[in-house]
């Protein structure tokens, strides 16, 4: 009789003992999966996501924050640098560009970064290319919005359409709403797979704008005010509610808004620009409401360098200065999974043990099993068959139902990462390809250049039901045939 035809039919004879050891495996495995492909996919994103940025300059505090707040728009603000200080570094010949960025509102939890309409040109992303507007046109004056993909998807919002922003980078039912300065959507950038996403574009002029009167009256600075505010209450998710319009006491902004041209036109009647293009009469370079002297403060400053000779001279040279702080994204990245490696390392030894533990199970079940089949086994040997034969098939039985786990295990844990991975997209702006094979780490550089990591799984824990079938296939084997034939 063919070994594989013994083993399928004790495996179906069995087959709730079988599904169920499986199962107790393949949730192990599915942990080891999801972990590994998450930890994989979040710091490739990340890195990508870094690379498109030399150099990140703000004021004083944790590098690592600043990294977060300003290149993956998450944390919040480290603080703010003076207007004058951007200029200073644009003007330093070795700075190919230097683009500001200037936080403080949000829109249902998207945050509105205001820039300057270059950022869309000069600033390139992991795939090379920039960040170019797919409908309508870049922002040319103050209170004109270009929304991210995803913050355009979510909220519904189209080109034409008006929103008000709240204060604060994360939405809270006491932020104050800025109900007397609408936005209006002029564009909606190109889905680029990252944080850039869930971002809302508007000029600096508008930033410095909406938050004028309050500099004025109360003396704080914008991140006195972010910092100020009160944390929302749980359960209390912010939407658009009357109430709290009519009991807040709103700033009133009467500077009068520049002219701009309508979206998806240029000023002067020409057709509308290309997606990703500034039209040929369109003033991009210096927009209203975003001349120096109306600006105080920005938050950040991304530099482009003319040399990377220049990279490291810099970043020393601004840190050792009172005034700022220069900060890399791939090192502060870098540092970011080294901290966070610790609790991956905790995870998957969990998980490991989790397997190990289920892969007893199948010594378990195989052995009281075995107590059954005595007959069945001295049958078999009076048959014909060898010992070996008997162990052999004792030893393949664990070993492809401890298998049978790792195939469940590792589309288990695939499964968990689709579910888990528009959650993650969302919340992150980083996309994740649950169905993408993981790359295994440990190992030579033959195995781990064409052994994808879900094949290693599966592999190891076909050799580990094996060793645990070892004991009842040795039982087996020295099975007393005349004995149990006379029972």
């Amino acid at each position: 009789m063919h070994t594989l035809t013994v083993i399928y039919r004790n495996l179906r004879q069995r087959w709730l003992s079988t599904c169920l050891t499986a199962l107790s495996i393949g949730l192990g495995v599915a942990l080891v999966t999801a972990i590994t492909a998450l930890r994989q996919q979040a710091q490739a994103n990340f890195d990508n996501v870094a690379a498109s940025y030399e150099l990140v300059v703000g004021a004083k505090g944790s590098p690592l924050q600043l990294v977060l707040n300003t290149v993956f728009h998450l944390d919040v603000p480290v603080g703010n640098l003076p207007y004058s200080y951007y200029r200073k570094l644009k003007a330093d010949d070795r700075v190919a560009y230097a683009i500001p960025l200037a936080l403080g509102d949000n829109y249902r939890g998207f945050r509105l970064v205001g820039t300057e309409p270059e950022y869309f040109t000069l600033v390139r992303l992991k795939d090379g290319q920039p960040v170019a507007v797919a409908q309508g046109r870049p922002f040319a004056a103050d209170y004109e919005a270009v929304m991210g993909s995803v913050v355009a998807r979510e909220t519904g919002l189209a080109l034409g359409q008006t929103f008000v922003a709240r204060h604060g980078v994360e939405d809270t039912a006491a932020a104050e709403e800025h109900e007397d300065a609408p936005f209006t959507v002029v564009g909606i950038l190109r889905e680029t797979g990252t944080p850039l996403d869930r971002v809302i574009f508007i000029s600096l002029g508008s930033v410095d704008e909406i938050h004028q009167e309050s500099r004025d009256k109360g003396g704080k600075s914008l991140l006195e005010q972010l910092e100020a505010l009160p944390a929302e209450p749980s359960g209390s998710p912010p939407e658009d509610r009357p109430e709290d319009r009519n009991d807040h006491d709103h700033h009133h902004h009467h500077r009068k808004k520049p002219a701009a041209p309508p979206v998806g036109d240029t000023p002067g009647g020409d057709k509308p620009a290309l997606p990703g293009q500034t039209a040929p009469n369109q003033t991009v370079a210096n927009p209203a409401g975003t001349s120096a002297p109306d600006i105080d403060e920005v938050t950040a400053i991304i530099v482009k360098l003319r040399s990377p000779g220049y990279l490291f001279l810099m970043h020393r040279e601004i840190n050792k200065g009172k005034d700022a702080q220069a900060a890399l994204p791939g090192v502060e990245v870098q540092k970011l999974f080294t901290i966070v490696g610790t609790v991956d390392r905790a995870l998957l030894l969990m998980s490991v043990l989790v397997v190990v533990v289920a892969a007893v199970s199948v010594l378990v079940a195989i052995y009281n099993s075995l107590a059954e089949r005595r007959r069945e086994v001295a049958v078999l040997r009076a048959l014909g068959a060898h010992r070996r034969t008997v162990f052999g098939w004792l030893v393949w039985e664990a070993a492809m139902t401890a298998a049978l786990g790792g195939v469940v295990g590792v589309l288990m844990g695939h499964a968990l990462l689709a579910v888990a991975g528009s959650s993650l997209k969302f919340l992150s702006g980083l996309p994740l390809d649950p169905w993408r094979w993981t790359r295994l780490e440990v190992g030579p550089a033959w195995l781990t250049a064409y052994v994808p990591f879900e094949v290693a799984v599966i592999a190891g824990t076909l050799v580990l039901g094996a060793v645990m079938g070892l004991l009842p296939a040795a039982l087996a084997y020295r099975t007393n045939v005349a004995r149990h034939l006379s029972e």
